[in-house]
């Protein structure tokens, strides 16, 4: 009989025994990680059954316990835990899971899923442009951002690989950089992301993703040649050109940045403009080009190059107008061959001029009015020298006419100074013609060099016909 009783006291301590440890069992349930960052000092928080304490296991080894914490939801009440590592972690992949136990019974749950994540010191760059408020319309834009140093960034468009920059390094430990696409982007929006790498091979995440768009260029400008008029000079020639209205326009000399200016807006929606260089340019060839930019800041392209030079620009009105005021006009005759320094006719009693040889007789009609002012001048030398030897007979001394009917010898002295005189004059007169030979052969040349200046004004290259846009 008492060993029927104790059967049966063990048979029930065994039932019960079983009972509770499933009711133990059905009450802790495994624990759910939710939200893990990784680091030197790993954070991470999850669900777990009420009542329970949650063990941290991390690369398979008991780290810590933390309690779960009631939380009150509109829907259903929750149990959540955080656990916030104090140990730092190496370089490389780690491993993390949690197991529930019961306060009361002391069971624990199953272990929850395991979570890697990686543990790098390598922070992700920061990219700075472009972004969704850049105005672009370049294929290639530069894409800008800054890392650690002593690290490359590699760039990806539109989830693609593209380029890599070299290795980044500055003093204050961030460096920046600045990457332009190998390849010409579609028009459109993109989006873009980079990651950095060291030396090591160390490997960052990935930065924040950056969305831009590529729009259509601003039209370039129409490029012209150059005007020379009588506003300006060859050194400082008149840029001139078309651009759509509302436009700022860069000017570039010799592919150097000359200045800028805006347009003056037009009823056709198409400004012309005319530019002058900031200080006058060497005499040679050079070449000018332009970019608009539109009130958004969004540029052109190039526009059309044009190519000039300083050398053989028209003159300008105004230097040929001063010139005219201070030149004298000398009328070059039609047959200047005709014209030979032939001595005129002069008479031995008098020293008056009787009349010229018949070949100066037959040019004189076709002189120029530099010929006739030079013959009048001789004409009034001669008339006052004849004053000075006495010529006037009505004006003759009482003493030289008692030298001469006194003494034949004083008389034949005088008529060899006459001959001396004569000769002299002779000479000024020949000397005189000379010098109008010369001034007419200055003139010749003269006229030639303005018909070549006319020329060349009229010449498309230099702007003979553009003047009419100013």
């Amino acid at each position: 009989m008492k060993a029927l009783k104790s059967l049966l006291c063990v048979s029930l301590v065994l039932f019960f025994a079983v009972i509770f440890s499933k009711e133990a069992l059905a009450e802790v349930a495994a624990p759910k990680i939710i939200k893990l960052v990784g680091g030197e000092n790993f954070i991470m928080a999850g669900v777990a059954s009420a009542g329970s304490e949650i063990l941290i296991y991390l690369d398979g080894n008991f780290v810590g316990q933390v309690e779960t914490e009631i939380v009150l939801e509109q829907i259903e009440t929750s149990f959540n835990f955080q656990y916030r590592g104090d140990q730092k972690l190496a370089d490389g992949t780690h491993t993390v899971m949690a197991v529930a136990k019961n306060k009361t019974s002391l069971v624990l749950s199953a272990p929850s899923d395991e979570v890697k994540f990686t543990v790098n010191l390598l922070p992700a760059p920061t990219l700075v442009a472009p972004d969704e408020t850049t105005i672009t319309a370049k294929t290639k834009p530069l894409i800008v951002g800054l890392t650690r140093s002593d690290s490359l960034v590699k760039i990806f468009i539109d989830d693609i690989y593209n380029g890599k920059t070299g290795i980044l390094n500055n003093e204050s430990n961030t460096a920046n950089f600045a990457y332009k696409p190998f390849l010409n982007l579609s028009r459109g929006w993109h989006n873009v992301y980079a990651i950095a790498e060291d030396n090591t091979g160390r490997v960052s995440q990935m930065s924040e993703i950056l969305r831009f768009n590529v729009e259509l260029p601003m039209p370039a400008p129409i490029m012209l040649k150059p005007v020379v008029n009588k506003n300006t000079f060859a050194g400082e020639p008149f840029i001139v050109g078309l651009a759509k209205n509302d436009s700022k326009i860069k000017v570039y000399i010799d592919k150097k940045y000359n200045g800028e200016f805006e347009v003056k807006n037009h009823s056709s929606g198409t400004a012309n403009f005319a530019y002058k260089p900031v200080k006058s340019l060497a005499r040679g060839n050079h070449l000018v080009y332009a970019v608009a930019i539109d009130k958004r800041g969004k540029p052109s392209g190039w526009s059309n190059v044009v190519y000039f030079s300083t050398m053989s620009a028209a003159i300008a009105q105004s230097a040929q107008e001063e010139k005219s005021d201070t030149v004298a006009v000398i009328e070059e005759p039609e047959e200047v061959a005709g014209v030979k320094a032939e001595a005129p006719v002069i008479s031995e009693s008098s020293g008056v001029i009787e009349k010229k040889s018949d070949k100066q007789a037959t040019v004189q009609p076709e002189q120029t009015d530099a010929i006739k002012k030079l013959s009048q001048q001789d004409e009034a030398g001669l008339e006052k020298i004849k004053s000075l030897i006495g010529n006037n007979t009505g004006e003759k001394t009482k003493a030289s006419q008692g030298m001469i009917n006194e003494d034949k010898s004083n008389q034949g002295k005088l008529k060899l100074s006459l001959v001396l005189f004569i000769l002299f004059l002779v000479g000024v007169v020949a000397w005189l013609l000379w010098v109008n030979r010369e001034l007419v052969k200055e003139r010749r040349a003269q006229n030639e060099a303005e018909e070549n200046a006319e020329k060349d004004k009229n010449d498309p290259l230099v702007g003979g016909q553009t003047d009419k846009l100013l």
